[in-house]
């Protein structure tokens, strides 16, 4: 490089926008490491609704209701079901590959939350709007995961000489 010249940006923002987007990743790019997380169960929902966790993480799952509630997911490569539990400091579960977790409770069934399991750059949505950080230059598949629990891959082309890329997603 010559003297004096400003130097080109490999990384860059990625900000996704859309109708009811919860969460975000990217695949294959640098994974944080397994961390420990906690998904209240407070006043018949999870707290909080969406939870983006790295692969290998662990979530707890504490009751602070004062009544039973019996936690599980189906669907996903980490289906799991905790069983009935009451008030106290829950159960925990570890998530071992990425994707999108459907977390319901078998006595309240309008109960929902979403556990994001990234194996690569991830964050969640707030009003429907998320920032990925330091996203290498190149093209990248993106797992945009919505409210429902669907997920939309959509495709991001960044170059080298580009600090920031906002694009609209909405489910399909």
């Amino acid at each position: 490089m010559a003297s004096g010249a400003a130097a080109t940006p490999q990384t860059a923002t990625l900000v996704l926008h859309g109708p009811n987007l919860v969460a975000a990743w990217i695949p294959g790019t640098q994974s944080s490491p397994p961390v420990e997380a906690v998904m209240r169960n407070k006043d018949k929902a999870f707290v909080p609704d969406v939870l983006v966790v790295p692969v290998g993480s662990s979530v707890r799952f504490p009751n602070e209701d004062p009544f039973f509630h019996s936690i599980y997911a189906t669907g996903s490569p980490d289906d799991f079901d905790i069983g009935f539990y009451g008030t106290g400091p829950g159960k925990v579960v570890r998530f071992m590959h990425p994707g999108t977790v459907s977390v319901h409770c078998h006595i309240h069934v309008f109960m929902h939350g979403i556990i994001v399991v990234a194996d690569g750059i991830a964050a969640s949505a707030s009003d429907g709007r998320l920032v990925l950080q330091r996203v290498p230059a190149g093209t990248h598949e993106v797992e945009a995961v919505f409210a429902d629990g669907t997920t939309h891959r959509i495709t991001a082309r960044i170059a080298p000489n580009v600090g920031a890329l906002s694009l609209r997603v909405s489910p399909r």
